[in-house]
């Protein structure tokens, strides 16, 4: 079978920091940075680790939460979820978990016609995912659940997500964010989220251009991506 080359391009600006383990706590320094500067992705992520977690969705996900990577009509983000801990006496910021949200534009061809008919496969009930990070490489993002076991009932109607019958309805976009995250179910009080971007068809602002390799099915399919985003602060409910 002909297998076309995919190419997820990923740009980002690195922080230099101490730490090493992919789930551990940010440094002071780090977390200076990605909080008052334009978006640094940590480097717990670098770019294989990044090609492994996408890998590991693609295989869990690819065809029932997504068919198309990097477009909005379809996948294009992921927003890391953050813990606030307690590590050598400061309060710091560890990384627990990517949200992904999937089938983001299909709306608009499924009720407004305003994209390529080929995205009409809105489905309400897997649009959100929760990809865990570890510390333990063979662990890793391996753990991917549907982010609707994880949400907060008081905060959406669960049957619009739930519900595999239901038709969708045009008000309704079908997305868990983070703040709609239950912090009981998740075992950690979210602190804060750091939205992360990759598309297709786009170069580099900034004159680099960083490639990984994801596997979509059978087929290493040929895409262009970058990040971009800034870090969004969310305070417990009852701090």
């Amino acid at each position: 079978m002909f297998k076309t080359r995919l190419y997820l391009q990923v740009f980002e600006f690195f922080v230099f920091f101490s730490l090493s383990a992919v789930a551990a706590p940010l440094t002071a320094q780090e977390e200076s940075h990605m909080l008052t500067s334009t978006w640094k992705l940590p480097t717990q992520f670098t770019f294989p680790r990044l090609q492994s977690l996408l890998n590991q969705f693609s295989k869990e996900a690819h065809g029932k939460a997504f068919r198309s990577i990097g477009v909005e009509e379809d996948f294009f983000h992921g927003h890391v979820l953050f813990e606030r801990t307690l590590h050598d006496g400061q309060m710091v910021l560890s990384p627990k978990a990517i949200l992904y949200h999937t089938q983001e534009d299909a709306h608009k061809a499924h009720w407004e016609k305003s994209v390529a008919p080929k995205y009409d496969y809105l489905d309400i009930t897997t649009r959100n995912w929760i990809q865990w990070l570890s510390d333990d490489a063979a662990k890793d993002g391996v753990k991917i659940e549907n982010a609707r076991d994880y949400l907060d009932f008081a905060q959406k109607d669960p049957s619009q997500f739930f519900d595999e019958k239901a038709e969708p309805q045009k008000e309704f976009h079908y997305t868990i964010h983070a703040k709609n995250l239950d912090a009981h179910k998740l075992g950690f009080e979210l602190a804060g989220e750091l939205q992360f971007e990759f598309y297709t068809g786009y170069d580099s602002p900034y004159g680099e251009n960083r490639r990984i390799e994801v596997q979509v099915s059978n087929e290493t399919i040929s895409l262009n991506l970058f990040t971009h985003s800034t870090y969004i602060e969310r305070r417990p409910k009852n701090p």
